[in-house]
């Protein structure tokens, strides 16, 4: 099992989500489907290079809502779980420090929550101490196989997740659900 991992945030939250799939080769088989499917919706050029190079959330939420629904679609073509953990902010000031404690301590709630054996692949942070920090505290846990930072642009399953991760800050924040429940496979760990 892979478990693919991404984070967000919003005024009052704090979220990091994971894709929990087979295998990399059946997620990337299925990304693969999907962009063949999307690549002749009627895209001004340049945005469809922009588009292409990285499936990034904040574009599909905002301009491309059709190709997020399809590509919601592909998802739940896969068997998969949606893991999620929460952090209610507490109006403190919710600098880098307590950023990266929270998403350890929330990265944590969720492979706890994993019976699996699992390798983990996490959205890079261009933050190498903090990668490392990562590694090293749960490469420790029993049920993990592997860990690695990978970039987005290139890994497949962490542009699944990173959508992924916007419906859910959404839903939660109360901005929009309709996306929220086009996937079944969600649950939300402490």
């Amino acid at each position: 099992m892979i478990l693919f991992v991404d984070e967000t945030e919003c005024e009052d939250y704090f979220i990091v989500a994971g894709l929990l799939t087979e295998s990399k080769l059946k997620t990337d088989v299925t990304f693969r489907k999907f962009k063949k499917k999307v690549k002749n919706f009627p895209i001004p050029p340049k945005k469809k290079e922009k588009l292409f190079t990285e499936f990034k959330s904040v574009m599909l939420d905002k301009e491309y809502q059709k190709i997020k629904v399809c590509m919601l679609e592909h998802i739940d073509s896969l068997n998969y779980s949606i893991i999620y953990s929460v952090y209610k902010k507490d109006g403190n000031k919710f600098n880098q420090d307590s950023k990266e404690r929270i998403y350890l301590q929330l990265l944590n709630n969720i492979v706890l929550n994993i019976d699996e054996q699992i390798d983990i692949i996490f959205d890079t942070f261009n933050k190498k101490d903090f990668e490392e920090k990562i590694i090293k505290s749960l490469s420790q846990l029993p049920n993990i196989d592997s860990i690695k930072s990978q970039d987005s642009e290139i890994e497949f399953g962490l542009q699944f997740i990173d959508n992924i991760c916007s419906i859910i800050r959404l839903h939660i924040d109360k901005k929009e659900s309709t996306l929220y429940y086009l996937l079944s496979n969600y649950y939300e760990v402490k």
